[in-house]
Formats: structure tokens, sequence, C-alpha cells
């Protein structure tokens, strides 16, 4: 069940099957224009921001527990990383986390499709390669 959820995954992303997709691999073209896609994934790591299950939406007191319990032992692991957080839920788990980051727009709609994304996804980038974490 793991490898079938993988390999739809990562068919989704190379083949990009939505709009979020789409924006998550056309960001990943721009920080490792060189590189193929399946060298592109060796340079980042993507997850969710919540990683457990809500009982109701909106419980923000249960997603920060999550976020704080899981998501910043994820950061930790990887403590030379350049954290983004894409929209606002993703912002949302990060405040108050131990670790520096950058904010941009959500890859997915509604929040992709706002005027300011892709300038944010443009900002984001640059902060990385500033750093010296891609190119």
């Amino acid at each position: 069940m793991l490898g079938a959820g993988v390999e739809h995954t990562y068919k989704c992303f190379s083949t990009g099957t939505d709009l979020f997709h789409q924006n998550a691999t056309w960001f990943l073209k721009q920080l490792y224009p060189a590189l193929s896609f399946d060298e592109q994934l060796r340079h980042v790591w993507m997850t969710e921001g919540r990683l457990c299950s809500l009982t109701k939406e909106g419980s923000s007191t249960k997603d920060r527990t999550c976020a704080k319990h899981y998501l910043v032992r994820q950061i930790d692991l990887l403590p030379n990383a350049t954290t983004v957080a894409f929209g606002w839920k993703a912002h949302h788990h990060m405040r108050g986390m131990n670790a520096r980051w950058i904010k941009a727009f959500a890859l997915s709609p509604p929040g992709a499709n706002h005027s300011d994304a892709k300038p944010s996804w443009t900002e984001a980038i640059a902060q990385i390669k500033a750093r010296g974490r891609a190119g």
C-alpha cells in the first residue's frame, strides 16, 4: 500500500496532474534548472504542515500540537536546509517554531490563483539561492 501511494504521488508530480503539481515542479525547475526531475527530488524534502488527522477542520490547538510534535522533528533532521512554507496553513504551523523559514503563497488554488502568488515563489527562490542552497 505504501509503495502504491509513493508511486501515485511520484506520477502526479512528474506528469503535472493538476495546478498544485504543476506549480511545485515549476518551483523545482527554477531552483535546479540543469537537473532532471528525479535529480531535483534528491535536493528537496516535501512534507505536510500538520502531519496528523483532525476530528474537526480548523482546530488550531491540535494543528499546532501536531506541527510541534512532528513537523519540527522533520525540520530538526535537516538543520542546514531552507524551509519554505507555502500558504496560510503552512505559515500557521511554522509560527512559534524555532526554525528559519520563508513565507510564500500556496502552490494550490485558491492561493495559487492570487496575482501575488508567482512573485512570492520567485522571491522564495531568490532567497534560497542567496543562501547558497540551489543552483
